[in-house]
């Protein structure tokens, strides 16, 4: 199995607070302004950050920021992140196609307070989440016989 990069392992927390800025004004625009493609785009980016493949836009900007700015690089480890931006995925996509109702507004908000948290106090509920959910089942098939 071939040997896997520190850039997949780990995402800078400092970047990752700059795109949770970024998404808090994304989904506001898009909400307010019913621009589906705002939320489309959005949807998009947590993807391609979920999956890790392919470098995602927003990511990208904040990399550029946070070099602009001389913040320190400080690493995190990347599977609770990806599982929650796969969480931001299927909620942005649930609030693209409802942007206009109650529901959608509802969940729009939520998404802005959680992307809040993570931005002003890098409180990140999907990697508890993750902690809560992801990590038992892990160890329990790592710790089964063989």
């Amino acid at each position: 199995m071939g040997k896997l990069s520190n850039k997949n392992i780990y995402v800078d927390e400092n970047a990752v607070s700059i795109v949770a800025y970024q998404v808090i004004l994304i989904t506001v625009f898009g909400i307010h302004f019913q621009q589906q493609w705002l939320l489309l785009f959005l949807a998009f980016d947590f993807l391609l950050r979920a999956t890790g493949l392919f470098a995602s836009p927003l990511y990208y900007v904040a990399k550029k920021v946070s070099e602009f700015l001389y913040f320190d690089n400080k690493p995190v480890f990347a599977g609770p992140k990806r599982f929650a931006a796969m969480l931001g995925f299927v909620m942005t996509i649930l609030i693209a196609f409802s942007y206009d109702s109650q529901i959608g507004i509802f969940l729009g908000i939520t998404l802005i307070a959680l992307a809040a948290l993570e931005s002003v106090f890098s409180v990140c509920i999907g990697c508890y989440i993750y902690n809560f959910l992801i990590v038992p089942i892990q160890n329990k098939f790592n710790n089964s016989p063989k």
